[in-house]
């Protein structure tokens, strides 16, 4: 589950993220969801996203982070698009390496708490 939020919306789902990148650490939109799949749907804006099957969820994110490489290419930048953590690169394997690789970019921002929490637990680099 997730829903768009803005500045002065209270909390009601544990994870927050900010989206849509319009420079200077400013982002267009937010959102908050129950899970990292919620927050893959709060960006597709599709609540369908939450249940789709994992082929489904795959072409989802393989289809978003086309549109962003793209977006960074028009801005001078290079990204990848793999399976595979590394830099400048996309991670589509999963939900929340999508979005911790899109936290890593800048293309999204996640909650200090949220990143923190990720890479205390983190065993290899990314």
């Amino acid at each position: 589950m997730y829903r768009r939020i803005n500045p002065t919306s209270r909390q009601e789902l544990p994870l927050r993220m900010l989206f849509q990148p319009a420079g200077d650490g400013l982002f267009h939109r937010a959102c908050e969801a129950d899970s990292v799949r919620g927050l893959v749907a709060g960006m597709l804006d599709e609540p369908g996203y939450e249940i789709a099957d994992a082929e489904t969820r795959l072409v989802n994110r393989l289809r978003l982070a086309e549109d962003m490489a793209l977006v960074a290419e028009l801005e001078g930048r290079r990204l990848q698009i793999s399976e595979r953590s590394s830099p400048d690169t996309i991670d589509i394997s999963s939900d929340e390496p999508f979005v911790r690789s899109l936290h890593s970019l800048g293309v999204v921002s996640l909650e200090i708490g949220l990143t923190h929490e990720y890479s205390k637990d983190r065993s290899g680099p990314r």
